[in-house]
């Protein structure tokens, strides 16, 4: 017999980052992509007044990984 489940996602009412944000500030995310030497910037997803942030900390495992990073306050 097949067994199904429901998953409701979990929401964190006190965080002050939008939904499509990552981080506590909200600058929004930067999606990588490991292309077997170094991380390649796949998506940004910076918000208004946000700019990518420094590259995943960790090395890369194989070709084609993912990682995703927070956006940080752009310059003035």
């Amino acid at each position: 017999m097949m067994q199904t489940a429901i998953v409701r996602p979990v929401r964190n009412e006190n965080s002050s980052a939008p939904p499509h944000s990552s981080g506590p500030e909200g600058f929004g995310y930067t999606l990588w992509r490991f292309d077997g030497s170094e991380w390649q910037i796949k998506k940004n997803c910076a918000v208004d007044g946000a700019t990518v942030g420094p590259t995943p900390s960790v090395a890369g495992e194989f070709v084609g990984q993912l990682r995703a990073t927070t956006c940080v306050a752009a310059a003035e």
